[in-house]
């Protein structure tokens, strides 16, 4: 035995040292006890203290105990006391198994002791007594109070927290008689790693991957460098891959197992299988064993630092590791325990969400009952955490093989989680599956429910005829069919399709009964939707805040689940926005937008983005509008989304194109303008017929008749999907109608725009998109600078192109009060970012003489690399304002907001908002005396 110190215990051995000097050199006796965990280093500090002791001048006895060995008794003793060549010892182990030789053994080992420390002091050196039979620790405890007078020093190492209650018993005597005590903490993580360099040398850094899991103790460390030393990597310097990870670290934790007792190892082995962290309980009850009789076992691993005891609760150090030890067991083992594991947490009442991840792998296929516990936790997470639920409910599919019944109404649940998380591709199958072969009336309407839900996402055979299939059948409740025949109006009103419905969508109205919330919501924006289609707009808002008033009584997180819902909502927003309240339409459809952002319900981004995109154009916000289209169009990528809005994202996308005189995305808008031309779908030719009027005009190309009256027509719908037609649209169809040489047209217009003017005198946009429209026929400034003031701050770019108009129709007669209109136009255009209109405006006032100066948004565009938008968060920011004013006054939500200003600190390379506002204040916004 070796008596070399170990790296990070040099207090412990200048300390055992001194002790033992001491009381050699004194000739008295004493105790010392040497406690640790497995491999902390006790047999070695028990070597340096024989060699001390020797060179001291003392006699040096050994022995030890044998874990698992033959129980002879006293033999660790004995084996102490044994000289070659004299049969003492032996003759002493052969009376000990007598039992009644027990206590005249004992004298003799005393009077031998005695002999033993006539001529000089003896050191009795004894490791693991924690493993010693119960005669030696009786003799421990006698002899060591017996011979306490004499020049005889006891050397004790055991295992921290000795589970036996002797060797307890023991302890707790000797430490009452004044007892030293040595305790052997884990290694400092550096002298781990030189303990590593002095047994490796230069393979060192490939034991550099295992030292977190050796717990600071240098036997464990030995172990691997001797392990790391006979597999010879070829590479000893460079990464270890999973596969060798996984190797060592099994290894490791064999190693360590097998330095346990029977018990302690299958208390480790089946708590490896019960998660990170988990109760003295639970254990008790996935073992069937009482709590009592896991004590020993218990400490023994605790002490082996296998297992660590929080404040309620027993954990593993390091998953790794836990999973090491998993691995080490048969997998039809690790499957029956961890469902044993799930059974005792539901008997004790464990929520079925708790317990269902740990199902998920550790069960077989045709295990019903794990697919029912899948099943419910699904059914409760659907709502809060769709993508979570899709997949529990998809493993439960999994569970039932064979296609039948039960399986076929769990595709039917997992049918909308799908497309709600945006697994397109596999929702479609399942969709296929369950509609050929439906398990019983009920489930086939659910299913056809959820396919209408999804809009254009599914070709489906013939779906009307599913839905007559639906209606007629008796034993499909009538709550199932109002709602699926509400959605599939709702569906072909979007679509445009309400023209060529002719009475069905009145006939509906009528049959829909409203015998159930969500069916009932549905209704009441179906006779909003329609009452906008017929121009009567306070019936539409109406309807609108019913449908509100419904959703305010669903379950928020069922209800923020439902395409229905997000429509209505959609609906109601836009509505809001006609009405002047743009701030409140956009907390709406921000809030939607968070709300499914956090969820995970990525079917429904896209039409919240689209809805955000369409407000913010209405207030003027272009450069916002664009990251908005930009984050939907990203999430119809990414998942394969059919977004039946397309149509609305496209007017929006030509708008922004339009105004800022972006011509690659005029090219783009017209090229597929031209293709919605030609869809089947009413809307998306509406649509087409539009953004062709735009790209047109911004290419200064010649329009026909046939194509102002289709844009008439687009004006009249009154919604597109699930929005309002833009009222100052009409403006712009007379302008150009005017510019084309069909004044008919433009009359034509103009009486529609008073009609709906008339007929909503609640509406104060319809009134000045009116006053527009026949300021413009018939050339009355009057009614264009009525225009202007009655779009206000809510139509920002409607506003300037009445003032525009104003001022080009003062050209000519007044040209201060032309300049003053364009001046106004221009600083309205500059605060949109309508980079073509402040063009447009800038040379209007040129021609006039005058050269305008220089706005913000010319002025600091480009700065330090910052976008438009960051620039505008940043003016903001260093004037004062927080992030969620300049959220306010931009438009933006506070998240984008703080993305914006995240963005301006990384390019701009600082970290706090009073280096951002000095730095900008300095180079873009100096005060007039520094820049004079």
């Amino acid at each position: 035995m070796t008596s070399l110190p170990v790296r990070g215990r040099r207090a412990e051995q200048e300390r055992l040292t001194q002790w033992v000097r001491r009381h050699v050199h004194r000739n008295g006796g004493g105790v010392l006890w040497i406690e640790g965990a497995v491999g902390a280093g006790k047999s070695r500090l028990l070597a340096c203290a024989g060699n001390e002791a020797a060179l001291a001048g003392a006699r040096v006895l050994t022995g030890a105990a044998m874990a698992g060995g033959p129980m002879t008794p006293l033999a660790p003793l004995l084996d102490a006391l044994t000289v070659e060549g004299d049969d003492f010892a032996e003759d002493l182990s052969t009376r000990a198994r007598q039992e009644h030789a027990s206590y005249r053994v004992l004298r003799e080992v005393s009077a031998r002791l005695r002999e033993l420390t006539r001529d000089r002091p003896v050191v009795l050196l004894l490791d693991d007594v924690h493993d010693c039979d119960d005669l030696t620790l009786l003799a421990l405890r006698t002899l060591s109070t017996q011979l306490a007078g004499l020049p005889l020093l006891w050397v004790l190492t055991s295992r921290a927290h000795p589970d036996g209650p002797a060797v307890q018993s023991l302890r707790r005597d000797l430490f009452s008689r004044q007892a030293t005590q040595l305790e052997l903490p884990p290694l400092a993580p550096e002298a781990v790693r030189q303990m590593t360099q002095d047994l490796l040398g230069a393979q060192a850094a490939a034991a550099g991957p295992y030292l977190r899991y050796l717990d600071g103790l240098p036997g464990t460390v030995r172990q691997l460098c001797a392990y790391l030393q006979d597999v010879s990597p070829t590479d000893p310097c460079g990464p270890a891959g999973p596969a060798e990870v996984r190797e060592v670290l099994t290894w490791l934790v064999t190693r360590r197992l097998d330095q346990l007792t029977g018990d302690a190892r299958e208390l480790v082995l089946i708590a490896s299988l019960l998660g990170d962290s988990f109760t003295v309980q639970h254990l008790s009850q996935v073992l069937a064993r009482p709590e009592a009789a896991l004590l020993a076992p218990l400490s023994e691993a605790l002490a082996a630092r296998l297992l660590h005891a929080g404040d309620d609760r027993l954990s593993f150090s390091h998953s790794p590791l836990r999973e090491a030890v998993a691995g080490t067991l048969p997998r039809p083992v690790r499957l029956s325990v961890r469902r044993r594991s799930v059974e005792v947490r539901l008997k004790a009442g464990v929520p079925t969400v708790s317990v269902a991840a740990d199902l998920i792998g550790a069960v077989e296929p045709g295990d019903a009952w794990a697919a029912r516990i899948l099943r419910n936790a699904a059914q409760e997470l659907a709502f809060v955490a769709p993508g979570t639920a899709a997949r529990y409910l998809a493993h439960a599919v999994q569970l039932i093989q064979d296609i039948c019944p039960e399986r076929q109404r769990l595709s039917a649940e997992l049918l909308p989680l799908l497309w709600q998380t945006g697994d397109i591709a596999e929702a479609r199958d399942l969709a296929r599956e369950v509609v050929q072969a439906p398990p019983d009336p009920v489930t086939y309407a659910q299913v056809c429910l959820e396919l209408a839900r999804m809009g254009s996402q599914f070709v489906v055979q013939q779906p009307e005829a599913h839905v007559r299939h639906v209606h007629r059948r008796r034993d499909v409740p009538v709550s199932l069919k109002d709602q699926l025949l509400s959605i599939t109006m709702l569906n072909r009103l979007l679509t445009g399709e309400v023209e060529e419905a002719g009475g069905a969508v009145a006939e509906s109205l009528m049959r829909t009964r409203g015998v159930h919330p969500v069916g009932e919501l549905t209704h009441r924006t179906l006779q909003s939707m329609s009452a906008a289609h017929r121009q009567n707009w306070a019936d539409a808002v109406r309807h609108a805040e019913a449908a509100a008033a419904g959703i305010a009584h669903l379950d928020p997180a069922q209800a923020a689940a439902l395409p229905e819902v997000a429509l209505t909502t959609s609906w109601r927003a836009s509505l809001l926005s006609l009405s002047g309240n743009g701030q409140d339409a956009r907390d709406l459809v921000e809030d939607g937008l968070e709300e499914a952002q956090q969820h995970g319900r990525q079917a429904l981004l896209p039409l919240w983005h689209t809805a955000h995109a369409r407000l913010l154009l209405e207030a003027g916000r272009l450069a916002a509008v664009s990251r908005e289209l930009a984050a939907g169009e990203e999430v119809t990528r990414a998942t394969g989304l059919a977004f039946t809005g397309e149509a609305t994202a496209l007017y929006i996308r030509a708008n922004v194109a339009f105004h800022t005189g972006d011509d690659a995305g005029i090219d783009a808008c017209a090229a597929q303008a031209a293709t919605f031309l030609e869809s089947g779908t009413p809307q998306q030719r509406r649509s087409g017929a539009w953004i062709t009027l735009l790209t047109s005009v911004y290419r200064e190309e010649e329009l026909t008749r046939h194509q102002l009256m289709l844009a008439l027509h687009h004006l009249r719908h009154g919604f597109l999907h699930a929005a309002v037609v833009d009222p100052g649209d009409a403006a712009l169809l007379v302008r150009v109608a005017l510019a084309s040489g069909f004044p008919q047209v433009a009359l034509a217009a103009v009486e529609f725009a008073e009609y709906r003017a008339q007929r909503n005198p609640a509406f104060p946009l319809f009134a000045a998109a009116a006053a527009h429209t026949r300021g413009l026929l018939d050339g009355d400034l009057a009614r264009l600078t009525d225009a202007a003031e009655g779009y206000g701050s809510t139509r920002p770019l409607l506003g300037a192109q009445a003032w525009e108009d104003a001022g080009a129709l003062l050209t000519a007669g007044n040209a201060a009060e032309a300049r003053a209109c364009f001046g106004r136009a221009l600083d309205r255009y500059e605060s949109c970012g309508a980079e073509r209109d402040i063009r447009r405006a800038r040379s209007r006032l040129r021609k006039m003489g005058i050269k305008p100066a220089a706005g913000t948004v010319a002025s600091d565009a480009g700065w330090r690399g910052l976008t438009p938008s960051e620039l505008g968060v940043v003016r903001l920011i260093a004037h004062g304002a927080t992030n969620r004013q300049a959220a306010e006054r931009l438009f933006l939500s506070p998240h984008t907001v703080n993305t914006h200003v995240r963005h301006a600190f990384e390019k701009l390379g600082i970290r706090s908002r009073v280096q951002l506002a000095r730095l900008y204040l300095q180079e873009v916004d100096q005060p007039a005396e520094v820049a004079s």
